[in-house]
């Protein structure tokens, strides 16, 4: 089951009906109920226009003044009346619309942060901008499919009432052929119905390359706003290597796919709008000259002919729909696409099988078998273990640069599915992993800091005891100061700030990769000093080439390469 759900695109109607069956249906439902209430309410308006416009006409044909003041009125009535249901609609459309965003972002956010999914797509490079797909996708596709949807039920609700109008305005066209006498009731309405079937048709053979189109116009601008913010955030960086020009080619080169895909959609749509427009005009006078006959013979009024004219209008309108919406159909399907290729890169992340046999025992020391640990091709790094941390105990692992050491990490941490072998890893151990570079989220430093727990947690007087500890008292002298702190902190500003985390945290079991590479030999002692003075019984294992560590640490693992 899972197996089949990791491997299946999820279908577009799951996608779509997803909020309708969700906890918050019944709410979506009566929001529904009052948009038809307006929307018929809509067609009604409409109706009753088209018979003031018949009446109007006629008056003034025969100068019946007398009946021209109070059908007058009645039109200023009609009109104020279809204002107010319009503004009402906009407003319950937008508590629709921002309830469906709500729930479809939070269901994707929820799955994409849980069981590190959100990692193992990046790590796997399954799919291209992920944050966008929620960020933007979602709130296009609620308004695309919410557009879509109450525009066929209107179109619907429409081509029934004035079908059946058009239907008893227009009568039966009788005419001779040969000998025999043929009648065709509701005429107009077979010729609406065959006029929109061949537009249909048209736009199609014309944009049908409109839906690759769109989907790769979606692709190109989220790979250009990643490229560009890439270079804000490596910034000081780019700056050092003298790279702008590096730059400007490469995200020049991207806004050109931008460019060039541009063009082919705006050629293709006005292609479609030129096809639709031409075959529209060629007939814009088709209903009177069907009409006509009638009233030569005098089975018409000049007001009637309006009526039948506007009816004709209005269902010719409705079933266009189908040509009009061709070019919205395509953008929707190609958000929606991207929607449901997140949803199926968030299932595999999810239901990924682990190579590694986790378990979670009442001891407290974690204690490994022997691990095998491979790379994503499958192919070996290192064998390692057994292995057992005891609480208090201090490792320091080695190795040649590719040969798992970070890996091995990664693989105590549940991060990595590739391998073999069994963890057995205390159910109520603290674990903190420390990489080379800790994130550092914008905002308020304190939060920064304290991340990932709520900054209220700590006093003020502590964190600023552990800055103290760690250096950095000079360097922040405000815990409420608002900053991009990953930029405006140096490397070993930062690490330092990893080791205040720890002593804030105080973690059973403390896992450093390189955690203090950016930093002088003086400073790294010092740190290590500071976290095995604050973390007695705390289990610290080390990921380093500087020998310089070894006194902090009494075992070591040296990893090699496997064979």
């Amino acid at each position: 089951m899972k197996t089949d759900l990791a491997l299946t695109r999820p279908g577009l109607l799951k996608l779509v009906l997803g909020y309708w069956r969700s906890e918050h249906r019944w709410k979506a439902y009566a929001n529904l109920a009052v948009i038809l209430c307006i929307m018929f309410g809509g067609v009604y308006i409409q109706v009753w226009a088209i018979d003031l416009a018949g009446k109007l006409t006629d008056a003034l044909v025969s100068a019946k003044w007398e009946v021209l003041k109070p059908v007058l009125a009645l039109t200023v009535v009609a009109a104020i009346a279809g204002g107010i249901l319009s503004i009402s609609r906009v407003i319950v459309d937008g508590f629709l619309e921002i309830g469906w965003r709500t729930w479809l972002t939070e269901k994707l956010l929820g799955d994409w942060l849980s069981t590190n999914a959100y990692y193992d797509i990046e790590r796997e490079g399954v799919l291209s901008n992920s944050d966008q797909r929620i960020a933007e996708d979602v709130k296009l596709f609620v308004n695309q499919t919410m557009n879509q949807s109450l525009s066929l039920i209107s179109m619907l609700a429409s081509v029934g009432t004035f079908t059946v109008m058009l239907w008893n305005l227009s009568g039966s066209l009788s005419f001779s052929m040969g000998t025999m006498l043929i009648t065709i009731p509701g005429y107009m309405v077979f010729v609406a119905v065959i006029y929109n079937a061949f537009n249909l048709l048209l736009v199609h053979w014309v944009g049908k390359r409109l839906i690759g189109l769109t989907m790769e116009q979606q692709g190109v601008e989220g790979d250009f706003r990643f490229s560009a913010m890439q270079v804000r955030e490596n910034a000081e960086q780019i700056a050092f290597y003298r790279g702008q020009e590096n730059e400007r080619q490469r995200l020049g080169y991207l806004f050109h796919k931008i460019r060039s895909n541009f063009f082919a959609l705006m050629i293709r749509n006005a292609k479609v709008m030129m096809t639709s427009s031409v075959y529209g005009n060629l007939f814009a006078s088709l209903p009177v000259l069907l009409a006509l006959p009638r009233y030569l013979a005098g089975e018409l009024t000049m007001g009637g002919i309006t009526q039948v004219s506007s009816a004709y209008l209005s269902l010719s309108g409705a079933l266009s729909f189908f040509s009009q919406a061709y070019q919205g159909f395509a953008s929707w399907l190609a958000v929606a696409n991207r929607v449901r290729d997140l949803q199926w890169a968030i299932n595999k992340a999810r239901h990924r099988e682990n190579g590694f046999v986790i378990e979670h025992g009442s001891n407290t020391a974690i204690s490994t078998d022997r691990l095998t640990l491979l790379d994503p091709l499958q192919r070996p790094l290192s064998t390692v273990g057994p292995v057992r941390l005891e609480a208090g105990s201090r490792w320091l692992v080695s190795g040649p640069s590719g040969v798992g050491k970070s890996t091995l990490l990664r693989a105590l941490a549940g991060l990595w599915p590739y391998g073999s072998g069994r963890l057995d890893i205390p159910r109520q151990a603290r674990l903190m992993f420390l990489p080379q570079r800790s994130y550092l989220p914008t905002g308020k430093f304190k939060a920064a800091m304290c991340y990932p727990a709520q900054d209220d947690l700590f006093s003020d007087e502590r964190c600023l005891q552990v800055l103290a500890s760690c250096g950095l008292a000079v360097r922040i002298t405000s815990l409420t100061a608002h900053d991009n702190w990953q930029q405006q902190l140096s490397g070993g500003e930062q690490q330092r700030v990893a080791f205040a985390r720890v002593l804030l945290h105080r973690p059973d079991f403390v896992f450093l990769d390189e955690a203090t590479s950016a930093l002088d030999p003086q400073s790294e002692a010092n740190l290590y000093t500071c976290l095995l003075a604050e973390l007695p019984n705390a289990a610290i294992v080390s990921v380093a080439h500087h020998e310089a560590l070894e006194q902090f640490h009494e075992h070591r693992l040296v990893l090699s390469a496997a064979r």
